[in-house]
């Protein structure tokens, strides 16, 4: 499992899904309705992926519906690509590379799934599919001191 997709639903994507993964898809199901949404990297071109493929599978009926988010669509890779200047319409432009005989490389490292995130979720709560309940935080949450006023008229940390 090079594309390390376990890895990939359970930290990278944000807004978890109820669900657990099977080789190189993502499976949840709908408790009342028994449909299945399956979730697996969109191969665009040989060990390319170009964003997310969404499908609802009913268990008699098979296939209901399929949807591609692509990682253009929803900004994925935008930071990394102005970085690289890689532009739209040429090779590595908002896509993933799977490297199969490396098995340290996560493809998808390095992008903002929020937008990507925020759209799965939509489309699993349109076919009924739960979201995962948040995790128990480990850590307590620390906050910065807040600014105050400095006699210089900038800000200073205000002591506690």
């Amino acid at each position: 499992m090079s594309l390390h997709t376990e890895e990939f639903f359970t930290t990278a994507l944000p807004h978890r899904l109820d669900g657990s993964t099977v080789g190189d898809a993502f499976y949840a199901q709908a408790p009342d309705r028994g449909i299945r949404l399956r979730i697996d990297f969109y191969e665009t071109r040989q060990h390319t992926y170009g964003g997310l493929r969404l499908s609802v599978i009913h268990p008699e009926k098979g296939r209901l519906d399929t949807a591609i988010l692509s990682f253009a669509d929803h900004g994925t890779y935008r930071a990394r690509d102005l970085r690289t200047g890689t532009l739209p319409g040429t090779s590595g432009y908002a896509t993933i590379r799977n490297f199969p005989h490396d098995e340290t490389h996560r493809p998808w490292k390095g992008g903002d799934f929020a937008t990507l995130a925020d759209a799965v979720h939509r489309y699993a709560r349109t076919w009924g599919i739960p979201l995962a309940r948040p995790a128990a935080r480990t850590a307590p949450r620390t906050t910065a001191p807040a600014a105050t006023p400095s006699p210089a008229g900038g800000t200073t940390a205000r002591a506690r």
